[in-house]
């Protein structure tokens, strides 16, 4: 059992989350993780406990060896008790000199279905549907069942300037045409192909169109092969996806729609057409999250894909729960996440699909795919006690879901199971419409708020998880009520071979409550040459400087004033609250009030009227680079947050070669934050805190930190960033990854000065960014009076300190 808390939750926090909950409005059963999940935190592993053994081939893919392949994407066609069927579209590599006049699919495209024998695992027929379908035509939808691959295609008719849909029907083992057809009606009148489902012996296909609002058609096709077209349209508001198809009676389908204030439910007559709406409230038990991938079990169950593992649904007790968790079986769960379901039966589940080749600094273009399917069996870690590792939406790296199974496999007496019931629309509400920075931030600052609560109450409770992951963002966690100071198990680190400034500047009133282990630079990128006195950030004054006279006055740091004002703060927050007491009396809370009043805009910009400039995540070659760099070029400055190396040298070539991340306006100048990207915390009241840390050590290993640095992460093991970084400017500095700032950007190269220079803005960094969303809120609330000048500083201070005290003081 879990060590008793000696804390008394208070009423304050009690009531916080009651009335958080209430002002979600969600039901529980709902709670976007696609399933029910329930912790099993201090259970016994026994021998009957689920788990899965697993058969795990590769299909070898065949491609035309003259030529070089460009990029593939394989997945699962379907299966059957003798075959599975595997569809690779993608495309070979064009010459340098290509005439696009005589572009043609059939000489670059590539479409293959590979034909599987299911008990052997051996391929049995390559079908090239090159072979088959027109130069300009390309598979729009397919599926397999019984010795039968039906695949639509879409083209386009040169002569008639017309697009058209086909269908061809292939015989599986023979690899021959057994029918082709063009067809018509919502086919083939400018909607499209969405989903397509079976019920019973009805096949139906979704169109999705568009007009004054986005509305569906469903094209039934019976087994006797009549067809029927029936249009779904709600007035007033559009039909955003068709979430599944169920039976629902003889010649009946539940269909569940989402719409913009939630979901709605009809019946479906398969046979008349008639849609009937019915009452949402019978299905409060369906959480709809993940419904799209579901698959009908031989056993008359449904199944999906949630977020930890495949969920069940059963129609008739009304339920779902979790059939199949990522934890309950060796496999890595984060390969298993990125699989498709092929089948489910309860008892045996069958995944396909690529498995993850990748690192930012390669050229790979072909990931192997692979059939895993998963038998029940006894369970080998009988005896173990469980502990619950919480991770948002289920989500590990892929080496640390290595180091999970490492971990299970070589403890004799615990076992890691992971879990995502605290995560989704519970806590966050988006729905309402958002044009602006400060709309967005203020909502991701209340789903925090709401989170945050209700983990602390959990974890005062003893009902939290043991081990969390990525919550770094909650700053209210950083407390010896909540969590674990981690010093005492890590020790002291070598500043040689670690960024020991990282690990001290996520320190709280000098306990590590929760360690980073992958890290984003948040600062300004700009030319060192604009640095303030301190050589890496500004004081108020000098920002206000350089906001005037090198940006012109646009800020490079898009919020509105009370937005705007929380950043600094959090920013500087080591010197308002310590050990508890919240103190905003002093002359640099009093600067950077002055700072925001004098200098910056009231709101932030509008998204719609073109001056605020976009945050994408933005890819570049084989990379997806991440951060909230502006994809504009020559700017003299703008704000970053800067997860890996790769995003480090675009914004070099993005700022015309500017080399410096400096930190955000402040009252001593301070260098740039960083934001935790991956991290780990254990609960003050785990199983067993001892074996927990155990964990925490195994992800400070060499590996463990090599492999995250080699996925583009800022890490805290400097020799692992020294060494990826390595293989960064080798990348960037030949062939592909230097052909695209060439193209691109500015023309720039790197080298290993780059690298000295990125490693010193690292030490640099000051102190982690993650806000307490709670107090934040506050002064969004009351810093506008002294902002608008309705009230004088010193009163809206009295007021907020003593709001942000009583906070403090009810978490003890």
């Amino acid at each position: 059992m879990k060590e008793k808390s000696v804390k008394i939750i208070s009423a304050a926090l009690v009531c916080a989350i009651a009335l958080s909950a209430a002002a979600c409005g969600k039901k529980k059963e709902e709670n976007g993780v696609g399933a029910n999940e329930v912790s099993h935190s201090g259970r016994k592993i026994t021998g009957d406990s689920p788990w899965f053994e697993c058969s795990k081939t590769e299909v070898k893919l065949s491609f035309n060896p003259d030529k070089q392949v460009q990029s593939t994407y394989t997945t699962i066609a379907g299966c059957d008790d003798d075959y599975i069927v595997v569809l690779t579209n993608g495309n070979y590599k064009t010459p340098d000199n290509m005439n696009w006049e005589k572009y043609s699919n059939k000489d670059f495209g590539i479409a293959l279905y590979t034909v599987v024998d299911r008990k052997t695992k051996q391929t049995v027929k390559t079908i090239d549907m090159m072979d088959v379908i027109g130069p300009s035509d390309y598979i729009q939808s397919t599926k397999y069942e019984n010795g039968k691959i039906t695949a639509k295609c879409a083209g386009y008719d040169p002569d008639t300037n017309e697009m058209f849909s086909v269908e061809t029907v292939i015989d599986a083992v023979s690899g021959n045409v057994v029918d082709t057809k063009k067809l018509s009606g919502a086919d083939n009148d400018g909607g499209s192909l969405s989903r397509s489902f079976t019920v019973g012996s009805y096949e139906i296909d979704t169109y999705v169109y568009w007009s004054d609002s986005q509305y569906y058609k469903f094209l039934i096709r019976s087994s006797g092969g009549d067809t029927k077209e029936v249009e779904l349209k709600s007035e007033g508001q559009a039909i955003y996806d068709v979430l599944a198809m169920f039976p629902y009676g003889e010649d009946k389908a539940l269909v569940p729609v989402s719409v913009a204030n939630g979901n709605v439910f009809y019946e479906l007559d398969l046979k008349s057409g008639v849609l009937k709406e019915l009452d949402a409230k019978e299905f409060d038990w369906l959480d709809t999250t993940y419904l799209y991938n579901a698959k009908a079990g031989r056993d008359g169950m449904f199944y999906y894909q949630a977020l930890s593992g495949i969920a069940k649904i059963d129609m008739n007790k009304k339920s779902t729960e979790m059939a199949f968790n990522y934890s309950w079986c060796g496999e890595n769960r984060n390969r298993l996440s990125n699989l498709q379901l092929g089948e489910c039966s309860g008892d045996k589940v069958l995944l396909c699909g690529e498995v993850g080749n990748y690192t930012p600094y390669s050229t790979n273009r072909i990931n192997p795919f692979f059939i895993m399917e998963f038998t029940r069996v006894e369970n080998p870690h009988a005896g173990k006690t469980i502990m619950e590792l919480y991770s948002p939406y289920g989500y590990v790296n892929e080496k640390i879901g290595d180091a999970i199974n490492e971990f299970n496999n070589t403890n004799k007496e615990y076992f890691i199971e992971v879990s995502s019931r605290y995560t989704g629309d519970e806590y966050y509400d988006y729905s309402a419409k958002m044009n602006s920075n400060d709309e967005y931030e203020t909502a991701s600052l209340n789903g925090d708020a709401k989170l945050s609560n209700k983990l602390a109450m959990d974890l005062l409770n003893g009902d939290g998880p043991d081990i969390l992951m990525d919550v770094s963002t909650f700053g209210q966690l950083n407390n010896k009520n909540y969590l674990v100071d981690l010093s005492q198990y890590i020790g002291t680190l070598d500043s040689e071979k670690f960024f020991t400034n990282i690990v001290d500047g996520a320190k709280v009133d000098g306990a590590l409550y929760q360690l980073p282990l992958c890290f984003a630079i948040h600062g300004i990128h700009t030319h060192a040459k604009y640095a303030g006195a301190s050589g890496i950030g500004f004081t108020t004054k000098e920002y206000e400087k350089f906001l005037k006279d090198e940006l012109n006055g646009k800020d490079a740091i898009q919020y509105g004033q009370t937005l705007y004002f929380s950043k600094l703060f959090s920013a500087m927050s080591d010197k308002f609250i310590v050990n508890g007491k919240a103190d905003f009396t002093c002359q640099e809370f009093t600067d950077l009030a002055e700072f925001v009043k004098n200098n910056v805009q009231e709101k932030s910009a509008n998204w719609n009227d073109g001056s605020s400039p976009d945050a994408p995540m933005i890819a570049v070659g084989v990379t997806a680079f991440k951060g909230d760099v502006s994809g504009n070029k020559d700017m003299k400055a703008f704000l970053t947050t800067c997860y890996g190396i790769g995003t480090y040298f675009y914004n070099i070539a993005d700022s015309n070669g500017g080399t410096a991340v400096l930190g955000i306006p402040s009252s001593d100048g301070r260098g740039p934050t960083f934001v935790p990207h991956v991290s780990v915390a254990i609960s003050a009241q785990a199983v067993n805190k001892d074996a927990a840390a155990e964990f925490v050590k195994l992800l400070l290993t060499d590996d463990v930190m090599y492999s995250l640095a080699m996925n583009d992460e800022f890490v805290i093991s400097r020799t692992a960033f020294e060494k990826a970084a390595g293989e960064a400017v080798a990348f960037y500095s030949t062939g592909e990854g230097a052909n695209y700032f060439g193209q691109y950007s500015n023309k720039v190269s790197f080298s290993k000065q780059n690298v000295d220079d990125l490693e010193k803005i690292i030490m640099n960094c000051s102190r982690s960014n993650s806000a307490d969303a709670a107090i934040n809120l506050i002064l969004i609330e009351e810093m506008p009076a002294y902002f608008l000048g309705q009230k004088d500083l010193a009163t809206v201070v009295t007021i907020a300190q003593d709001r942000i005290q009583k906070v403090l003081d009810e978490r003890g």
